[in-house]
């Protein structure tokens, strides 16, 4: 009897357990767009996945959304008027995924695709308690951390991940902050 009903309560669980992964994949399309709409000096971080059409090397990455969007326009050679920015923002909309394939070398270079070291985010996983971040997030709905540039974008990696989304003021630097989606829309 108590194996039914272990099998019978694994199979309901089962649903709930994939619709938290559909859920967090939302949560960083919904993020990757907030960053790649956003037009202030305070730029929001996205990961996205690049391949390099020349080497065939694929990197998942992050960077800022404005980075993402100023790539586009070069790989796909659109001017930066009201007409090449929706065409940029619509392309950007479709890609669900976040998956971008450039080969156009000064893009790779506008996303730092050369030189994201992904064995960097390793290290810093292990560096940082980020379900301790996660739980600070939580509870205040707030959070902020002074980094060196390097040691940011990787952080914000993590987060991204973790459905978080964050940004930096280009005019201070200095501090990644996490942003509230909810709010940016006030």
């Amino acid at each position: 009897m108590a194996r039914i009903i272990f099998i019978i309560a694994s199979l309901l669980t089962l649903p709930l357990l994939s619709f938290k992964g559909k859920d967090i994949d939302s949560e960083k399309y919904l993020n990757f767009l907030a960053a790649i709409e956003n037009s202030s000096t305070f730029n929001y971080f996205t990961v996205i996945k690049v391949k390099d059409l020349n080497t065939g090397l694929i990197k998942e990455i992050c960077t800022k959304g404005n980075f993402v969007s100023g790539a586009l326009h070069i790989e796909l050679n659109t001017d930066y008027d009201d007409k090449g920015e929706r065409k940029i923002l619509n392309f950007a909309k479709t890609k669900k995924d976040r998956y971008f394939e450039f080969k156009n070398k000064k893009a790779l270079e506008n996303i730092s695709f050369y030189d994201y070291d992904s064995s960097r985010l390793y290290k810093i996983q292990n560096k940082y308690n980020f379900d301790k971040v996660g739980e600070i997030i939580k509870r205040n709905k707030k959070f902020s951390l002074r980094l060196s540039d390097d040691e940011m974008k990787y952080f914000a990696h993590v987060l991204f991940n973790k459905g978080y989304m964050t940004g930096e003021n280009d005019c201070f630097g200095g501090a990644l902050e996490y942003v509230d989606r909810a709010k940016t829309k006030e």
